[in-house]
């Protein structure tokens, strides 16, 4: 079997759609709730196989992947990646497609019954794709928790979307929770395989088995004590677990009460994600985005009487009584012009602007039917809309984007805000009085510094109308 580098029989795949799916999951989602937790790893080797049980992934997956030599590699890059995809502002899903579809371009090749492969291949992205969907049903069913049928339709909607936007086809992909169930059923009789690829990836658990990075901590002593214990009872739980037509093709034996141990682990797990905090229960980059959305919530949603002109006097930068790219890039330009920016932090800034701009439009189209999006780079949101995304709790994206603000403004690079910091973004411009009353607001425990994610915080509360913020006046309000 051998790869072809001249050879890319397949497109690149890209987006299909202009505008946001309203399926696409958000805060509330239960993507969002299930997908980033740290339990998922327990079915995520189940997700692997069936991947890998595909001929034409199992032929790719052999040919390129480097597993054997790092076998967790694969999953933690699938959990990061997975991430990507869903907690971060539209603008960074969008490059994690990017990078995923240079990725797939260069993985192609001929098996060894002379079958070519690609990994671009659309029916077997949808393949790839959708054994994530029936890792997060399996984790809540083998948890002890199984969806209901209105959820599973819902979470399949939800993944589906992301599938989508991403670039699959839609017309690979099934319509609805109860077509992916005959579609998965068909790929399990049918299509799945004992593929090379599913060979190497048990052999490359049971021979190099390290241990995954959060016991990464254990001397290589008590980890090598552990190991094969370890490694057997991964493989086994992972193949108990899947469908019995493919398990049967399997080269492991499964023994009497294997499926009561798997039980018992994952409930033990689905326990302990209840019971602790984002932080412990969740992936870092999930729990980040889930921590920064409840802390929004948290805050009362009380809309600022006077928003309508914050809208006009802050954010309506063309006073056209919409606001465009245009005005969110005069913003940011304004903000590199009082902070005097150097070219990096000027290109973060920028690009932070423009995630909140993709996310704010995105919002406002999704939730109008009728909006008719502009010519290219011209599309347009009205106060009434912004107020409508401020309502529906997307502080998480704002506060994104002032992280890139109060980056700027720490000078130093120390991580805080000190006075020196505030009274420079001030320019001086106000009484002593006023910059010690506007800086000692922010400095809730009296240390003389500002964490940057508390600066952020309190200029995101000033744009969503919650609060009055001097230097969010100051900063943003200058022409």
């Amino acid at each position: 079997m051998t790869g072809d580098p001249k050879a890319n029989p397949d497109p690149d795949p890209a987006p299909t759609g202009t505008g946001l799916s309203p399926d696409f999951p958000g805060p509330d989602s239960l993507t969002w709730r299930y997908l980033g937790q740290w339990r998922l790893m327990l079915v995520i080797g189940r997700a692997l196989v069936l991947e890998t049980g595909h001929p034409m992934v199992g032929a790719a997956v052999a040919d390129h992947s480097t597993y054997r030599k790092h076998p967790w590699r694969r999953a933690e890059q699938t959990a990061v990646s997975l991430q990507r995809q869903v907690y971060v502002p539209r603008l960074d899903r969008a490059k994690e497609y990017a990078r995923l579809r240079r990725l797939h371009r260069r993985i192609h090749g001929t098996d060894e019954f002379g079958r070519t492969y690609s990994a671009v291949d659309a029916e077997a992205m949808a393949w790839v794709h959708l054994t994530l969907y029936d890792a997060m049903v399996t984790m809540c069913a083998t948890g002890g928790e199984p969806l209901s049928a209105d959820d599973e339709a819902r979470l399949y909607r939800e993944w589906r979307a992301v599938a989508v936007e991403f670039g699959i086809p839609e017309h690979v992909l099934p319509k609805t929770a109860a077509d992916f169930r005959v579609y998965f059923d068909r790929m399990v009789r049918e299509v799945l395989r004992d593929t090379r690829g599913v060979h190497q990836l048990i052999e490359s658990v049971q021979t190099e088995f390290p241990p995954p990075q959060w016991l990464a901590f254990l001397p290589a002593p008590v980890w090598g004590a552990v190991r094969g214990v370890a490694a057997k009872a991964y493989i086994v739980g992972t193949v108990a677990m899947l469908p019995s037509p493919f398990r049967e093709q399997m080269p492991v034996t499964v023994p009497r009460g294997a499926a009561a141990a798997v039980s018992l682990v994952t409930r033990a797990a689905a326990l302990a994600a209840r019971h602790l905090p984002v932080r412990r229960a969740y992936m870092p980059l999930a729990a980040t985005h889930i921590d920064a959305y409840r802390g929004s919530r948290a805050v009362p949603r009380r809309v600022h009487p006077d928003l309508a002109g914050l809208f006009a006097r802050i954010l309506d930068r063309t006073g056209d009584g919409h606001v465009s790219w245009s005005d969110m890039a005069g913003m940011a330009r304004t903000i590199v012009t009082q902070l005097d920016a150097d070219e990096a932090a000027e290109a973060e800034l920028y690009d932070a602007f423009a995630q909140w701009w993709q996310e704010l439009n995105a919002h406002a189209a999704a939730h109008d039917p009728d909006r008719r999006p502009g010519p290219a780079g011209d599309d347009q949101v009205s106060a009434a809309e912004y107020a409508a995304f401020v309502e529906a709790g997307r502080d998480h994206v704002l506060h994104t984007t002032m992280l890139a603000v109060a980056r700027a403004a720490d000078r130093d690079g120390d991580g805080f805000i000190d006075r020196d910091d505030y009274a420079r973004l001030l320019r001086a411009d106000i009484a002593e009085v006023e910059l010690r009353t506007g800086f000692e607001r922010l400095d809730r425990d009296r240390d003389g510094h500002v964490s940057l994610d508390e600066f952020a915080a309190a200029l995101t509360a000033y744009l969503t109308g919650r609060a009055d913020s001097e230097v969010g006046e100051y900063l943003l309000g200058r022409a």
